[in-house]
């Protein structure tokens, strides 16, 4: 029996407050989403730019022969005038066609995330702006003939690295690339340091191709990802007594015989800081 004292509210004021009553319970639910989209299209887009393989529009790590198909599907398609590029896509194209056609290059860029030519791809597309492509010099790559075997370096790899601590030296290593034009200019600043420290500490090269002993001696990101903080030619040490990844010493100076003498005598050896090294004043009695 109804109450003749006591109005019910209309149906269409229940359907408000309730709607009402929904939205504010999925209100920070709703909020922190829309943070979330905005945080992963916009924000890691900004810090994370396209690879080199976006750019041909191909998976990461895909292979060569993938690479060069993409690029002349690309290309085929300038060519017809079914599409004109414009200069600055031209080169992205060009670039990572090159680094990714390139053995070298693409290992490293890879497996360290390395592209020590990346100056080269600000400079040309700052240099041809405005430009016609045909007037873009090609390559855009110059890669250095750089061949470590000729360079009688002292080879490390991943069978070899223990026997390198028999002794109680510190260890000093360079950590190369054959394809780095880096690793190729400081050659003569590295048999120069070797030579100084010749009989005060042994010394090494490791090739980034052996992924192994390479991955071992890399800093880590936090995903796990093998990285050199400063690219090509990386300098790490051992102290004496130390033989593991844990207790090196890794160098970020400047890459000059002084300099890397000055670190491994301080730093790594905890000699006083004097002007200038000689070979016997770096001695461990």
């Amino acid at each position: 029996m109804a109450n003749p004292g006591r109005q019910n509210p209309p149906n269409n004021q229940i359907s408000i407050s309730s709607l009402k009553s929904t939205l504010r319970a999925y209100a920070i639910p709703l909020l922190l989403l829309a943070t979330s989209l905005f945080f992963q299209l916009v924000v890691l887009r900004r810090n994370f730019p396209p690879t080199h393989y976006d750019v041909l529009g191909i998976p990461k790590y895909s292979s060569v022969e993938e690479v060069t198909r993409a690029y002349e599907k690309i290309t085929s398609r300038w060519n017809s005038s079914a599409e004109v590029p414009q200069t600055d896509d031209f080169i992205k194209v060009q670039y990572a066609f090159e680094l990714l056609t390139n053995q070298f290059l693409k290992r490293d860029y890879d497996l360290y995330n390395i592209d020590e030519h990346s100056h080269v791809l600000k400079k040309a597309t700052e240099q041809y702006s405005g430009k016609r492509i045909s007037e873009i010099d090609l390559p855009l790559i110059e890669t250095a003939n750089f061949d470590p075997a000729d360079q009688e370096f002292s080879f490390i790899n991943s069978q070899s690295f223990l026997s390198s601590f028999e002794d109680d030296k510190s260890l000093l290593l360079q950590i190369i690339s054959s394809g780095s034009n880096r690793c190729a200019q400081f050659s003569n600043t590295w048999k120069s340091t070797v030579n100084l420290l010749n009989g005060v500490a042994n010394t090494g090269v490791v090739e980034v191709g052996d992924v192994q002993l390479a991955i071992y001696l890399a800093e880590k990101k936090s995903s796990g990802r093998p990285f050199f903080r400063n690219g090509l030619p990386a300098l790490v040490a051992f102290p004496p007594g130390c033989a593991s990844s844990s207790c090196l010493y890794r160098y970020e100076g400047e890459l000059s015989v002084d300099a890397i003498t000055d670190w491994l005598a301080t730093s790594v050896l905890n000699l006083p800081r004097i002007l200038y090294y000689s070979k016997e004043s770096m001695v461990i009695n």
